[in-house]
């Protein structure tokens, strides 16, 4: 699989990111794992396999206009 950077302040480094997969159905987003247990309980659903991770608003809303805008992958 190859991440395509789309939106986030640094390309691949230790700043919340959101890549564009090449397979054009997946999405990965980089950011602080999310530990706080009251908020991990309220997930009681999530598959172990599964985490859930924290990033600014700002970054999704950029990523969404990328893609409203035409970003290809």
């Amino acid at each position: 699989m190859r991440l395509i950077h789309r939106a986030g302040p640094c390309d691949n480094g230790p700043c919340p990111n959101v890549f564009d997969t090449d397979e054009g159905t997946l999405v990965a987003v980089q950011g602080a794992q999310l530990v706080d247990a009251d908020a991990l309980a309220q997930l009681s659903q999530m598959p172990a396999h599964e985490t859930v991770v924290l990033v600014p608003r700002e970054l999704l809303l950029e990523y969404a206009k990328k893609m409203a805008d035409g970003a290809t992958v």
